[in-house]
């Protein structure tokens, strides 16, 4: 049996390692590996830095021997053999050596933090509770521990005592009391306790090591260890941490400096228009009060809710503008060039950014500063040109934005925003070169359920760009409208096309379609008649009975909107699934083969290129890739068809509900039960908004999200591999893009868009095209 090395560090810094991430706490001249454990097969072994600091031996040997290392958040490990090897003079293990049991457990949708797994898979070892005692003993500079000492020399005694405060003024001696004058030295002190100053703790200190390597290495022997193949993309994705993010440091600083000025001024101008009664543009209680006294109902200062507000034609001049005051100070922007500035190395680059295995779905998420979800400018922001609104940023005055730009455009925090991307740039002598996925998600659905008419409309497209888009032909098939009239500026494609394609894939209904439209800025209460308008009586009459059940139930905002409105987009996504009955039909048969598998273990049921297994206490999802998905403790949950009672004493159209909330309904009078139908699949797995282990229930749209995001993630991959491998050196990464760093005359941007799209064999047929730029500065197109 081939053994790994397992191992695990502890180390200290005076750097924040939660607000500025790993590298920049390893670049403190205060930073040091204190100690560390190792266990190879039934070998253990410790090291700790009092003595010198030289790597144990059969490190040292195994490390040669081209052993595979594993830790658990590797590449903090990572961080700390380099300090090891630049202070310490350890050799550092190949990147291919390299293996991490937080991204295997992440790749199983397994809690990634360590004690948490260690709940999740019931191991024996457990990891140590006291450890944080520990760490913020040792890790953690000690706040009530002078930075200095003073050594005293009597001349009385001639002896040595240590004071702790300045001793400037003291003239007698602590040792034998005698008066004179005393030489004071001032000497250098630890922040930091030290290993000496309590060896008892010390020593508790490496035993809580030792037991992470031992939770470790048990959850390293539970798991199923990722692929080759997967293990080369973990690699391919630290390289790229390392390589980190140049930011434009000095127009960052000069922006922190627009902010806070330009929030003192709000703050002015907030206190000025309410009176005095609101002095801050963070007392939104206060705020929220005024605007309820002057006439104008606010529910909340949410941004949905104050965009709703500010849409009123009638509102007071005097609240509109308290109330875009608050909306332009609570821009939250700002708060990511901060972020860029805490995780900025001495080089300027932001590095380790990127999680491998963030999401369930294999997708990376963003550490330290979000990436991956930053705002899109003003459309009047998009014609400016770059580099004058850095060179107006670099001055540090919001006055000077607002001369340049105006009293609109130039509003300091809405202008940072709008040119957020921009801090992200090339290092001297390189460009970035950038290509982003056209629509990948609405083509793997469609690949993936087969829905023949859209893909050989997407490859028409492809080749000839001027057929009526997607969203121009859905409106169209949606309202029944002839294709011509449904032009690029028709209402219809924007209101209705758009946030249908985007929203209603994964089985979403009015709570998606609404979200989406919401996104897009569509006013749904507009639309609401042409769409009833172009419906059949009948399609009518059922989108009424649904409002009404929901309404019942107070389910899919059936309540928040009015009937009308509730309606249309219910007509809306019925319309968009009958034209896509393809898709729509594999939200059954996924969660039918689902369903067949967690019946019957060791079956392989097959749906939409996807085929499902449950063996070792798994669901597997083996996605065309070869990859697989991975839903643990598969169980079935009892569900029955029920019926709403309806206002008028009637009962709704039959839906599938669990049967223990049919029951209680039924109790109630207000539910009634037509019969058991098929069982639900419930899994445990990690919640993407609580971040907690818990068990969920799974339905034909989550697996169709699920198996969509992750083809399209593996596409991505490909597409990584392709530009590495070309000698295009990513540096960033975002879902559907990909952003390379080269030296200025390398490469070429069609060359590079082509060449991303070079489609893996298991992914023949598939429409994928990409579209970038290339230039200085981070944008987006």
């Amino acid at each position: 049996m081939t053994h790994t090395l397992e191992m695990d560090f502890e180390t200290r810094s005076d750097i924040d390692l939660r607000k500025h991430g790993a590298y920049v706490y390893f670049e403190s001249p205060n930073a040091r590996v204190l100690l560390g454990s190792f266990k190879y097969g039934d070998e253990r072994f410790r090291w700790d830095d009092l003595d010198g600091g030289a790597p144990p031996a059969r490190y040292v040997e195994l490390v040669e021997q081209g052993v595979m290392t594993s830790a658990h958040n590797r590449s903090f490990e990572a961080r700390c053999l380099q300090w090891l090897h630049e202070n310490r003079n350890w050799p550092l293990p190949k990147p291919e050596q390299a293996r991490c049991t937080a991204a295997t457990a992440a790749a199983l949708q397994l809690p990634r933090s360590l004690d948490k797994l260690g709940d999740a898979l019931a191991l024996k070892v457990k990891k140590d509770k006291e450890g944080m005692r520990l760490i913020r003993k040792f890790s953690i500079p000690n706040k009530e521990r002078p930075a200095r000492s003073f050594q005293t020399c009597c001349p009385v005694c001639l002896g040595f005592g240590t004071l702790d405060s300045d001793p400037d003024h003291a003239h007698t001696c602590p040792e034998c009391g005698g008066d004179g004058r005393i030489w004071v030295h001032e000497q250098a002190r630890s922040m930091f306790t030290e290993p000496e100053d309590d060896p008892e703790d010390f020593e508790k200190f490496h035993v809580y090591c030792d037991g992470d390597v031992e939770t470790e290495a048990e959850a390293d022997e539970r798991m199923v260890p990722l692929s080759d193949y997967e293990q080369s993309v973990y690699v391919m994705s630290e390289r790229i941490n390392d390589r980190g993010i140049r930011i434009d440091v000095e127009t960052a600083r000069a922006a922190l400096r627009i902010a806070e000025k330009a929030k003192l001024q709000l703050d002015a101008q907030m206190k000025a228009v309410t009176g005095g009664a609101v002095r801050k543009c963070s007392e939104v209680a206060k705020l929220t009060k005024w605007a309820n006294d002057q006439g104008v109902a606010v529910a909340s200062l949410a941004k949905a809710d104050l965009d709703d507000v500010l849409a009123y034609p009638d509102l007071p001049s005097h609240v509109r503008d308290a109330l875009e005051t608050r909306q332009e100070a609570a821009k939250t922007s700002t708060s990511k060039i901060k972020a860029m500035l805490d995780r900025a190395s001495k080089d300027g680059r932001v590095r380790g950014t990127f999680l491998y295995c963030g999401a369930g779905t294999g997708r990376w998420t963003s550490m330290g500063v979000n990436f991956a979800n930053m705002p899109r400018p003003r459309k009047t922001y998009e014609p400016l040109r770059q580099d004058l609104v850095f060179e107006a940023i670099r001055t540090g005055d919001p006055d000077y934005l607002r001369f340049m730009y105006g009293p609109d455009l130039g509003r300091p925090l809405h202008l940072l925003s709008d040119a957020i991307r921009g801090f992200i740039m090339a290092a001297p002598g390189h460009d970035l070169i950038q290509a982003d996925y056209s629509g990948i998600e609405g083509a793997v659905v469609a690949w993936l359920a087969g829905e023949r008419w859209k893909l050989d409309e997407m490859h028409k497209i492809i080749v000839d760009p001027s057929i009526p888009d997607l969203y121009r032909q859905t409106a169209a098939g949606i309202l029944s409208l002839p294709l011509e009239e449904v032009t690029k500026s028709h209402w219809a494609r924007q209101a209705v096309g758009k946030p249908a394609e985007l929203g209603l894939g994964f089985q979403g209904g009015v709570n998606a379609f609404y979200t989406f439209a919401r996104v897009y800025g569509v006013d749904l209460d507009s639309i609401a008649p042409p769409v009833i308008a172009n419906a059949s009586d009948d399609d009518i009459v059922k989108a009424r009975k649904r409002y009404e059940a929901n309404y019942k139930r107070n389910q899919a905002r059936a309540r928040e909107l009015p009937r009308d409105t509730w309606v249309a987009c219910e007509l809306i996504k019925n319309g968009w699934r009958a034209q896509n009955s393809a898709i729509a039909q594999s939200w059954k048969d996924l969660e039918t083969a689902g369903r067949e598998a967690v019946e019957n273990p060791g079956h392989v049921a097959e749906a939409a290129r996807v085929k499902y297994v449950v063996r070792f206490g798994f669901l597997w999802a083996l996605l065309p890739s070869g990859r697989c998905l991975a839903y643990g403790a598969p169980r079935l949950k009892e569900q029955v068809w029920a019926k709403v009672k309806l206002e008028d004493g009637t009962w709704s159209d039959a839906e599938v509900m669990d049967r223990s909330e049919a029951e209680r309904g039924e109790r109630k009078g207000v539910i009634q039960i037509d019969g058991r139908t098929s069982d639900k699949v419930t899994v445990m797995s990690v919640d993407s908004t609580t971040k907690k282990w818990r068990r969920q229930g799974m339905y034909g749209g989550l697996y169709c999200e699920n198996n969509t995001q992750a083809v399209a993630r593996d596409l991505l991959v490909n597409g990584m591999f392709k530009a590495e491998g070309a000698g295009y050196p990513i540096i960033a990464h975002v879902y559907d893009e990909i952003i390379a760093e080269v030296p200025r005359g390398f490469g070429d941007l069609g060359a590079f868009e082509k060449l991303i799209c070079e489609l893996p064999d298991w992914a023949e047929g598939m429409p994928l095209t990409a579209g970038g730029w290339r230039g200085k500065r981070y944008r987006k197109d």
